[in-house]
């Protein structure tokens, strides 16, 4: 397998990949998996400094000087790196688990409240009270962005799942499972109550936004379908970690908040309409695939390509005449549920 190969193997399908991640976070990520998927480093180590180096990003932004801020948003890009490299690791040694899985995604989480919160400790612009800089911390920042992020990877599960159930997909992997000491299993334990508890909140998302079951190679080509799956990609935390981070240099982060807060809403709303009418769509297509099969498999096609009403209807074979065979088994046809 070529190297070019390795790096495609580990991306999911472009159609629900971030464009800022295919230009910069997955061939970084890369670089970082590739030597150590000949280590005996694992995934779920990666993971931890991802954590590690958000949350130390996260302690510099609250010191409260601009070049604090500075290093803490490096850290925190950094930490995205990390988050690359370590699914692009699991994929590359076959290492999964679905405590790696929780444990990954609890992480992500507990990086993006520590960033908020260094930025409300360290960060209050002139201007604002104290109530109404953490107010905008909190709905700008942690909710508004927990809110947006938490419909893509919905969409993008939602998509591997239907991919995978109408073709068996090779984008959806399965690793070797393997069995867990009990000492293990009770340190995961706070993360999989956590993660249970994002998977609550995420219902209201679910609810709205949904796929098909299955997704046809004819259907998922559709160019709506597609195109409304990649403007769901701009709403992934891939690109709310690199606006936070421009704007952290720029010493603005409460521009980010209020992008989150109006323009990026906006923007989920009108996706979500559109999200719709695609589905309404599809399943107007689907219901009438149906109805055509239905009535075609009503029709015996003999083998030289005519139905049995053309073959009755052949003047060179009678046609106009009465043909009792065919009748009888015309109608058996027709009784069949």
């Amino acid at each position: 397998m070529t190297l070019k190969e390795k790096y495609r193997s580990g991306l999911k399908p472009l159609v629900v990949e971030e464009w800022v991640d295919l230009l910069i976070y997955r061939p970084l990520g890369f670089a970082v998996a590739l030597p150590l998927s000949k280590t005996p480093v694992s995934p779920n180590q990666i993971t931890f400094l991802s954590a590690l180096a958000g949350v130390v990003g996260a302690v510099f932004m609250g010191l409260g000087t601009y070049d604090w801020l500075v290093w803490g948003a490096i850290l925190y890009m950094v930490s995205n790196v990390l988050d690359c490299s370590d699914g692009q690791l699991a994929r590359m040694t076959q290492r999964f688990s679905r405590y790696g899985r929780i444990y990954d995604g609890v992480a992500d989480y507990v990086v993006g409240l520590a960033t908020f919160l260094g930025i409300g400790i360290g960060w209050q612009p002139a201007g604002y009270s104290a109530l109404g800089w953490w107010s905008l911390v909190v709905f700008g920042g942690i909710v508004a962005t927990t809110y947006q992020v938490m419909h893509l990877n919905h969409v993008r599960q939602a998509y591997l799942r239907a991919v995978q159930n109408a073709d068996g997909s090779a984008h959806v992997h399965k690793g070797k499972k393997k069995k867990k000491s009990k000492k293990r299993m009770i340190f995961y334990v706070p993360f999989y109550i956590l993660y249970r508890t994002y998977l609550a909140i995420e219902r209201s998302v679910r609810r709205r936004v949904h796929l098909p079951l299955e997704l046809p190679e004819h259907i998922r080509n559709l160019p709506s379908l597609r195109t409304v799956l990649v403007l769901w990609t701009f709403t992934g935390k891939g690109n709310h970690v690199t606006l936070l981070g421009i704007f952290l240099l720029m010493g603005k982060p409460e521009y980010y908040f209020w992008f989150c807060l109006v323009p990026a809403n906006l923007f989920i709303f009108a996706v979500l309409i559109g999200h719709r009418r695609v589905l309404a769509s599809i399943k107007r297509k689907q219901e009438s695939s149906t109805h055509e099969s239905t009535d075609s498999g009503r029709r015996t096609v003999r083998p030289d390509g005519k139905s049995d009403q053309e073959l009755a209807q052949d003047p060179s074979n009678g046609g106009g005449q009465a043909h009792p065979a065919l009748d009888a088994e015309r109608v058996a046809d027709e009784q069949r549920p």
